[in-house]
This record gives C-alpha cells, sequence and structure tokens, in this order.
C-alpha cells in the first residue's frame, strides 16, 4: 500500500509539475464524430468549449450535457446554457474531468458572451474559472485554482461557407500547492494554462453540387493536426457523420457518429477507433425551448 502510494506521489508531482494546462477536448458527439473539425460548424449550446462565437445562432434556450471516457483512462461530462438576450448570446457552461482511479480531477466554470460584431461576422469570450486536486486514496496530494480567457471567431460567406478560429486559454494564471507527503516537500508554484487554437473552414456542398443536399465538409487545423469530417442531414431529422484526425498515437483516430433530432430534443452518439487499440463512444443530448 506505502509503495502504491509513493509510485503516484511521484507520478502526480511531475505531471502537476510539467502539466500547468486544462486541456481541451471534444465537448461534444457532433464534434467528435466529425473528426474534431468543429471551430467553422459549432452552432449550439455546446459551442461554449469550442468556439463561443457559435451560441450567436441559438435563437431559443438551449440546455446541452455530454459524457465520455477516453480509452477507458479519463472520463469528461458537460454542461451547458444558453440564452439570447437582445441581440446578444449569454452562455454558462461548467466541464470536469477524472481519470478512472479518481486520482486526479479538474473542473472549468464558464462564463460567456457573444454577438454579431457585423454582418456575418460573429465573434464570442469566454472566462473560465478553472480547478484542480489531486488525490490517493484518502490523502490529498495538492490543488490548483486559476482563471484564463478564450476568444472565438466565426465568417459566413454566402450562408454556405464558414470559416472559424478559436483561441483557447489565450491569457490565464493556475497557481498550485503541492502538499508535503512521504518526506517530498510541498511546494507553490504558478504556470500558464496550455494556449490552443483552431483554425477552420466548412462548406454546404449544394452551393457547387445541387445533388449534394445538406451535406456539410469541415476541416480544422488544431494545434498543429489536421482534422476534417463531413455530416449529411435527411429532413433535419437524422444526421450521419465520419471524421479523420491527424496527430500523435492518442489523437490520430478514425470516428464516426449519427445525431436524431425530434422537435425540441436532439441526441448523438459518436465512435472513435484508435491506434491505441482502446476505443472511445461519446453521448450527447440538448433541449431548447
Amino acid at each position: 500500500m506505502k509503495m502504491k502510494l509513493f509510485f503516484s506521489i511521484i507520478f502526480l508531482f511531475s505531471v502537476l509539475s510539467a502539466y500547468g494546462a486544462f486541456e481541451v477536448f471534444d465537448p461534444d458527439a457532433r464534434s467528435l464524430g466529425m473528426g474534431s473539425a468543429l471551430v467553422s460548424v459549432a452552432d449550439d449550446a455546446n459551442a461554449i468549449f469550442w468556439n463561443t462565437a457559435g451560441i450567436t445562432h441559438i435563437d431559443q434556450k438551449e440546455l446541452a450535457m455530454s459524457y465520455m471516457e477516453l480509452y477507458d483512462l479519463v472520463s469528461y461530462s458537460s454542461l451547458s446554457y444558453v440564452q439570447r438576450v437582445k441581440g446578444s448570446s449569454f452562455g454558462l457552461g461548467v466541464m470536469s474531468s477524472s481519470d478512472t482511479y479518481g486520482i486526479y480531477h479538474e473542473m472549468e466554470l464558464i462564463l460567456c458572451y457573444a454577438r454579431e460584431a457585423i454582418n456575418n461576422l460573429n465573434l464570442g469570450a469566454n472566462i473560465k474559472y478553472l480547478s484542480s486536486e489531486a488525490y490517493t486514496g484518502d490523502v490529498k496530494l495538492g490543488n490548483g485554482k486559476g482563471i484564463s480567457f478564450d476568444l472565438g471567431c466565426q465568417y459566413h460567406i454566402l450562408g454556405d461557407v464558414s470559416l472559424g478560429i478559436r483561441l483557447q486559454n489565450l491569457l490565464g494564471y493556475v497557481s498550485y500547492n503541492r502538499k508535503a507527503v512521504m518526506g517530498i516537500a510541498s511546494k507553490k508554484y504558478s504556470q500558464s494554462p496550455d494556449f490552443s487554437y483552431g483554425l477552420g473552414a466548412s462548406v454546404d456542398l449544394e452551393r457547387f453540387l445541387p445533388a449534394l443536399k445538406d451535406v456539410i465538409v469541415a476541416t480544422e487545423l488544431a494545434d498543429g493536426d489536421f482534422h476534417t469530417g463531413i455530416e449529411y442531414t435527411f429532413h433535419n431529422i437524422i444526421s450521419i457523420r465520419s471524421g479523420l484526425r491527424f496527430g500523435n498515437a492518442l489523437t490520430r483516430a478514425i470516428t464516426a457518429g449519427f445525431g436524431i433530432k425530434a422537435s425540441a430534443l436532439k441526441l448523438d452518439y459518436a465512435y472513435v477507433s484508435s491506434s491505441v487499440g482502446a476505443q472511445t463512444s461519446q453521448f450527447s443530448i440538448s433541449v431548447s425551448w
């Protein structure tokens, strides 16, 4: 037991010393199903986590939830709410992650604002409260608290072509407090959360090929990796998606998914086939009124 505790401490201290960031992950099953190429497509309450400018597309109140276990190692969950007030869009979001052993936990509380700046140009911003805790059993190893800011932009050309930019953790600060355990000295330090960016474009193929009605193709350059995806929607009820992500062994994957919309309720599912052998599924649900 003591040996397990010791190695847990060593592992966590090394991670907390080198990893001051709150990582960016796919906020919902639609994004994951399209190969994480969502920066120019995001248009629902989950846009809070991906590109805040996308919440300007919401005319009603909308509540969204999502859950995913990544490669049987880490679980992610999110909850978001958006509504429009006098031409502007406001939102609240919470996103949390933890490993399967309960050693490390992160949470982000998000307040966002977005509006159409000029014709077809939407801008959005987030302010985020960041919190993390590390445990081994009942022993608390340390914690971190901080704040960061995101910016997002979407520009729509002729209604069929969209461009998107996201700048996440553009500015930020996290203060960590590592406790003294088993002879390892306590330590206080601070770091900036890891900056993440995405540049993307999407197009509705109907403009160029009328036979391909309701087919959207999206691409994105995210932190140096290329993502691409496609979505076909049948009568605004059923959507079928597929995507491809390039990157390292953990992020490189083929993705697929589908969505079902029934009046104000929308259900989405995504599946990821990873090169590391473990498979991942994600479920999302949203309701508007």
